[in-house]
């Protein structure tokens, strides 16, 4: 896929996984988006992915995992083995994959919103993440609304296509 970007090195085009739930839309910026199968992640840019024609499948070098509260929350429990999987299949990016969690660090760590009615403490949600991100490649970031991890999203893929672009 042709790498698009302005003149700044700003993406002006942002792959999207099929398969998202409840999708950014990046509306107050000026990106498209465009819905791809990727293998790793939620969100990429074209110009860090490898493209599979035969399995119309993208292999990015660098995504953005979104995650609501409550996903989030059943990645650490129900679903552990593959949220873990998924974090396996960045073990070798050079730089790790981003988790960006719809919720603040102090809601899951007062009991409140998406953590009110979970049966989950915060120190297992403080000792799992202390052990991912010791295991594996990845970094998480939480944000207080789904508006600023949208945005947060965006910043971290313009980051990385910036670093990408000097080396």
């Amino acid at each position: 896929m042709d790498e698009t970007h302005n003149e700044n090195g700003f993406p002006t085009t942002v792959l999207r996984d099929t398969r998202e739930q409840q999708p950014w839309t990046f509306d107050e910026c000026a990106v498209e988006t465009r819905d791809v199968t990727l293998s790793t992640g939620d969100y990429a840019i074209p110009a860090d992915c490898t493209h599979d024609p035969e399995a119309d499948t993208y292999y990015p070098r660098f995504a953005v995992e979104r995650k609501s509260g409550h996903d989030f929350l059943t990645s650490l429990t129900w679903e552990r083995d593959r949220f873990t999987a998924e974090l396996r299949r960045a073990d070798e990016w050079s730089r790790p994959i981003a988790v960006v969690v719809e919720t603040s660090w102090q809601t899951l760590l007062r009991n409140r919103g998406c953590m009110a009615w979970r049966d989950i403490h915060p120190n297992q949600i403080v000792g799992t993440l202390s052990t991912w991100v010791r295991h594996y490649n990845v970094a998480f970031h939480f944000l207080e609304s789904r508006q600023r991890a949208e945005r947060c999203a965006l910043l971290l893929l313009v980051h990385h296509n910036l670093i990408r672009r000097r080396e």
